[in-house]
């Protein structure tokens, strides 16, 4: 037998069925055409034939992935055997093969470990195999984590977030065995995922692929397949707060603990994650041709979570009893009719003006069995704040927090002949969680609680027409239902306080017979100002939230071999729905009663059931957005084969997405652009169709709609056109400069994936669920007005309800209103690289990569009404003719709220919808440019893969993390250019797995005893890492008490520094080096930063801050694995080990956008500032009041964040945790 050469190459092409080619030539390099070509599935032992053309080439198409041998034979020469073929996914396979004369030798058997470079194609690809997903020590089982190895992929926004080189947060394209799982509300991947038992692998497509794929990049799980042996695996894994450290904010929290009643020793943090599950594959019984694969596995997880409040009233006065406060601070008599003796005895100093303790006769049963129910349970030996009555100097509320998950995976392959095969992979997984406060200390509401259930088909059919015409038809659907709410519906909670039949009967009557069936309750203010205590507030948008997901995927694939040319031809669509009831709680959809006053006051009144001073609800609810859409992909791929060295890669793709239309119609678009003729008011609301109407707002209405169908502007129900200029051009080289050196690059355009956010927040949330209020009746309301009602008292049925009666306050305000360009456009993102790669010794390789992107069309929002920044005062009278000064701080003349003008308003482009006419547009481009080495080696016994990325990456967009809108710009005149969102300069990513070559059927004591070889035998480490510079932060003030007074006379409460909607803000000024001086355990010194002109040169100023001018902390990880391999025997083997997550405890002190981003208190904010008017200059016709100058020395003007680049919390980074944490780890493979 002799040793004839051989090449094995592979590049990622094709579905997640993969293709083996290569090209058959003697000894002296002439093709030799017709010979016979066998490729052999060693997992199922069954075999394809093929034939070599005119040119030597042969080609097996959609084959699964596997491993693989192929033979080849011929007339006159000695079969040549090539083996160690690994296909993985949607890959290609080059595997050539040299036939030696027969005369010669009797038998060639050509061998080669796993591919090592890419010798055909544009596509920088990573593929991470099933041994890696199971041995590598990530701290999570979801399949996703392991993105983060990529050097193409980051962590965006926060955990379980991505950003893609050259891209925004969005716009990928996942799927599994071929089914999307992505698309739905915000573009992102479901979890309807296998368990990490089932992953066959995971394949990463980040920049130029082909046109056969979708998405700015592609990312394709593949699940395992029964093959002729049984094969199987059992594991268990848990981790524990015991075998963990503290994390940085655990270690502040202890640092500034102080027992309380509640809390006499501090709660150690605890936690407790078990995993457990197996699998099993092999053949059928008695079934021909047939194989299964099964796997399940069940998380389970206890997290406490915990709530604080400095403002819980005392329990004391909860029973009516306000003798522990401040004698002047308790509360006032009020309307209450005392008998003499309890003035005497329940009122201060016998005056019968406040309250020591409410009569117990005067304490309604209906309030007073809320609290009892809903309020934590405090004991009366809590410590009080005597001025406000709170618990002082805090109180924490512990919940037992839990979570629960099954996954299973179920798949079959069958091959009816040698031309027909067909598998089909069933995937199922449900999740039960509750780890969040309903409403933050309110113990009584409990954990919000989660109910998630996934199902994914995923089918496929092949049929060979010829060895060069193969044909693959695929389908499947992804089911994602999810719904998060509450523990009682508002019914519940009504009766379960003494509400009677007729007092919830009038209640539903006030908000909707609906709302009574749904979860929730009635929000409850209890005061206003410093002094108020914790809202019993409505628990938000989660309180009652369908967000389902579902998709039907179905497509095609034509393989079709023409001489030197390899075609794909083909198309994939996919229908995306989405029900979302994120707008179904805007507002107060189950009512707020409000009373305002001292918090002490206001309890008072409360408990005694009187009637608020206002109450709030919405007119008509809307119900849930339930929206759908089309993605459709047209392709054609030519992989073009010169001759043995260069291969041109051309592929044009077409994309046509359509916008989303709601099954109700309920959806409103402002089109800013329009004039009426008889009016000349500017704007009008297009709608679907007239179902739209009873869910809108009178002002909308009135403010002028027309139909989508009749408005001229060539659109349809989903208000916006369909974008049709969806081109997108591939092309590509690889060239081999010899056997072990190729150049290879290529340029492509990419369309993002479709996601509904676009278009459920400007056009499905805004002009719905408007708010009513009501008030009692004045002096000047109409005869008759009935007052606002009262609390019922528990047992009577006349049908009482606090939210009854009451005045309906006019609906003369200006209406919320959102806008999207009725054609916009899909963003693009230009795609290419430059690419050399070698093959080194010890089976390991080298790549230098130039990766760059270019995407223009980035969509950013504006408020249509902001004007640019001048010295011409805005909003700074209480209105109508402006001839008083207003007081937005309260400081002067309280009573003088500020307000339009008349003056003012005519300033506006649309005047009648006031500030906040926020649209999106085409307006933000970014450029890319990076440089990228890696060094690989992907054979048995040692794994590895080394990454460094120097990336410089700048947009002009505002990246949301997962949004397919962006934020607001904060100059939108003219959006500044610089550093994009969640992008280091420098990164480098790590992984391997080394099996220690010692032991039975190693290198090293390979022949020793069985009890040494359980002693030095089969030990494994393994291990990954991160290491990146900082990411941007922007500098900046928070608004106070902004709008409709603001910085620079702008007239619009988006002024956001940041962009990302947290907070009406301003840019610093930044007057010298922030890292210079800066205070031990902080990043920067705020000494180096000032506030703002206020003025014309708000963005203009010398020294403001650009967006993400400033770099944050660097960071890194490691993990690191370490296992040990019983062999019970050749089949049966027992691992035991533990993995350790940042093993050197290292604290990331990158913060991710809860609090890096926009919002008070975070890393990047330097303080809040109040504006003040000048109450001394007289107003003149046309000359309002200005604004005063901030002194920030003035503790009443301007307060300090003190976390302004604090160094005190550690976030998990990359899918490391922030702490080091252990993971022990069992497992049995047979």
């Amino acid at each position: 037998m002799g040793l004839g050469a051989g090449t094995l190459n592979l590049f990622a092409q094709g579905t997640d069925l993969g293709t083996i080619r290569g090209t058959v030539t003697d000894s002296s390099g002439a093709v030799i055409p017709d010979a016979q070509v066998e490729i052999m599935d060693l997992d199922t032992r069954t075999s394809q034939k093929a034939t070599t053309n005119g040119h030597g080439d042969y080609q097996a198409a959609a084959l699964q992935a596997g491993h693989y041998q192929v033979t080849v034979t011929a007339s006159g020469f000695a079969p040549s055997v090539v083996k160690g073929i690994v296909l993985t996914g949607s890959d290609v396979v080059g595997a050539n093969a040299v036939l030696r004369a027969a005369a010669s030798v009797t038998s060639v058997e050509v061998s080669s470990a796993a591919p090592l470079i890419d010798t055909q194609d544009q596509t920088l690809s990573q593929n991470i195999s099933s041994r890696a997903i199971i041995d590598l020590p990530r701290d999570s089982r979801d399949i996703y984590s392991f993105l983060y190895i990529n050097p193409n992929i980051t962590q965006s926004n926060a955990p379980g977030e991505y950003k893609f080189i050259g891209a925004q947060s969005y716009g990928a394209s996942f799927s599994v065995d071929g089914q999307r799982t992505n698309g739905g509300i915000f573009g992102s991947v479901t979890a309807s995922q296998p368990s990490l038992e089932a992953v066959g692998d995971l394949n990463v497509m980040s920049n130029a692929f082909s046109a056969e794929y979708a998405g700015i990049a592609n990312i394709r799980v593949t699940t395992k397949r029964g093959g002729a042996d049984y094969h199987g695996s059992i594991f268990y894994n848990n981790k524990n707060s015991a075998l963990s450290t503290w994390t940085l904010a655990d270690k502040d929290t202890l640092f500034g603990y102080a027992p309380t009643f509640d809390q006499p020793t501090f709660n150690k943090p605890r936690f407790n994650i078990t995993d457990f599950g197996g699998s099993v594959g092999g053949p059928i019984p008695k079934v021909k041709n047939t194989w299964f694969f099964v796997a399940y596995e069940h998380n389970s997880s206890i997290l406490p979570s915990s709530s604080t409040s400095t403002r819980i009233p005392h329990p004391s006065l909860l029973a009516g009893d306000f003798s522990l406060m401040n004698p002047s601070a308790r509360p006032d008599v009020g309307s209450a009719v005392l008998t003499p003796d309890e003035i005497a005895n329940d009122t201060v100093g016998g005056l019968g003006l406040k309250f020591n303790q409410i009569p117990q006769r005067l304490l309604n049963p209906v309030t007073t069995k809320l609290l009892d129910l809903y309020f934590p349970k405090i004991g009366s030996s809590a410590g009080i704040n005597a001025s406000t009555g709170a618990v002082g100097p805090h109180y924490t509320a512990n919940y037992p927090g839990h979570t629960g998950q099954h996954e299973g995976t179920l798949r079959i392959d069958h091959n009816f002949t040698e031309n027909d095969r067909v598998y089909g992979v069933y995937h199922a997984s449900s999740q039960n969680i509750a780890t969040s406060p309903v409403v933050g200390v309110f113990t009584g509401l409990g954990l919000s609680q989660t109910e998630r259930r996934n199902n994914t088909v995923s089918l496929s059919y092949t049929h060979i027409f010829s060895p060069n015409i193969v044909n693959e038809a695929r389908g499947g659907f992804n089911k994602q239902h999810l719904y998060t709410h509450s523990n009682t519906t508002l019914t519940g909670f009504l009766s379960s306080i003494g509400f009677s039949d007729a007092d919830i009967a009038a209640y539903g009557a006030i908000v909707g017979p609906s709302e009574l069936t749904t979860y929730g309750h009635l929000a409850v203010t209890l005061g206003s100002g410093s002094s108020a205590f914790q809202a019993f507030s409505n628990g938000g948008r989660n309180t009652d939230r369908p967000a389902d997901q579902d998709l039907i995927t179905f497509g095609d694939t034509l393989n079709w071999t023409i001489g030197r040319h390899s075609l794909k031809i083909g198309g994939d669509f996919v229908r995306n729905q989405a029900v979302d009831g994120f707008a179904v709680n805007r507002g107060n959809v189950r009512g707020l009663v409000t009373y305002t006053g001292t918090g002490a006051n206001a309890l008072a009144r409360f408990l005694q059931g009187d009637a608020a001073n206002s109450v709030s609800y919405v007119n008509l609810p809307r119900p849930a957005m339930d929206v759908y859409n089309w993605e459709t992909g047209y392709f054609v791929q030519d992989d073009f084969r010169l001759n043995s060295r260069l291969t041109l890669n051309l592929g044009m793709r077409y994309d046509l997405i359509t916008p989303f239309v709601d099954k109700n119609d309920l959806m409103a678009n402002l089109d800013p652009n329009y004039v009426n003729p008889d009016t000349g008011q500017i704007g009008r609301f297009v709608i679907p169709s007239t179902k739209t109407l009873k869910y809108l707002d009178p002002n909308i209405v009135n403010f002028g709609y027309v139909l989508a169908d009749q408005s001229g502007l060539g659109i349809g129900r989903g208000l916006l056109r369909t974008y049709k200029n969806g081109f997108g051009p591939r092309v590509g080289l690889a060239f081999q400069l010899n056997d072990k050196t190729v150049l290879r690059g290529g340029w492509g355009l990419y369309y993002p994936t479709s996601a509904a956010q676009g278009i459920r927040d400007p056009l499905a949330t805004n002009t719905f669920n408007q708010a009513r209020t009501k008030r009692p009746p004045t002096s000047t309301s109409p005869v008759g007005t009935p007052p606002l009602s009262g609390w019922p008292v528990g047992g009577e049925t006349v049908g009482t309800s606090p939210l009854s009666g009451g005045l309906v306050a006019g609906f003369g305000g200006a209406p919320s209103a959102n806008y999207v360009p009725f054609d916009l456009k899909n963003p693009r993102v230009q795609q290419w690289n430059a690419t050399i790669e070698r093959e080194m010794p010890w089976q390991s390789s080298l790549r230098f990569s130039y990766v760059g992107a270019h995407q223009s069309g980035q969509i950013i929002g504006r408020d249509l009404n902001m004007i640019p920044p001048s010295d011409s005062p805005f909003g700074t009278t209480t209105g109508g003719d402006g001839s008083i000064p207003c007081d937005p701080s309260g400081n002067f003349n309280p009573d003088n709220t500020c307000d339009y003008s008349d003056a003012d308003k005519a300033r506006l482009k649309i005047p009648a919808l006031g500030d906040y006419v926020t649209g999106f547009g085409n307006v933000g481009h970014s450029l890319t440019s990076s440089f990228q080495a890696q060094a690989q080696r992907q054979t048995s016994g040692f794994v590895f893969s080394v990454a460094y990325t120097f990336q410089d990456q700048n947009s002009s967009g505002i990246d949301m993390g997962n949004s397919s809108l962006g934020g607001d710009a904060y100059n939108p005149f003219s959006p500044d250019y610089g550093p994009d969102s969640w992008v280091s300069r420098h990164r480098v990513v790590a992984y391997g797995i080394f099996d220690l070559p010692f032991g039975t059927g190693k290198r090293y004591a390979s022949s020793v005893s069985r009890w040494t070889d359980a002693i030095i035998g089969g030990w494994q480490a393994s291990t990954n890492l991160f290491f990146k510079t900082g990411v941007g932060f922007t500098p900046f003030y928070v608004c106070g008490d902004c709008d409709p007074v603001l910085p620079g006379n702008v007239a619009s409460g988006t002024l956001d520094a940041v962009g990302d909607l947290n907070a009406t803000s301003v840019r610093a000024v930044m007057n010298g080096n922030p890292r210079g001086g800066a205070a031990s355990g902080y990043f920067w010194n705020p000494d180096a930063f000032s506030l703002p002109s206020m003025g014309a040169d708000l963005y203009t100023q010398a020294g403001v801050a650009g967006r993400n001018s400033m770099y944050g902390p660097s960071t890194y990880g490691v993990n690191l694995g370490v296992h040990k391999t019983f062999r019970v025997n050749e089949r049966i083997g027992i691992q035991l080990g533990a993995d350790v997550n940042n093993i050197f405890n290292h604290p990331m002190l990158s913060p991710d956008s809860d609090f890096g981003g926009g919002c008070e208190g975070c890393f990047a904010n330097l303080g809040t500032f109040t504006l003040n008017v000048d109450q001394s200059t007289p107003v003149t016709p046309g000359h309002q009041p200005r604004i005063l100058p901030i002194d920030p020395k003035d503790g009443d003007q301007y307060s300090p964040n003190s976390d302004f680049g604090h160094l005190y919390q550690s976030f998990e980074q990359e899918g490391i945790d922030s702490n080091r944490s252990i993971r022990l780890r069992g497992r049995i493979t047979f």
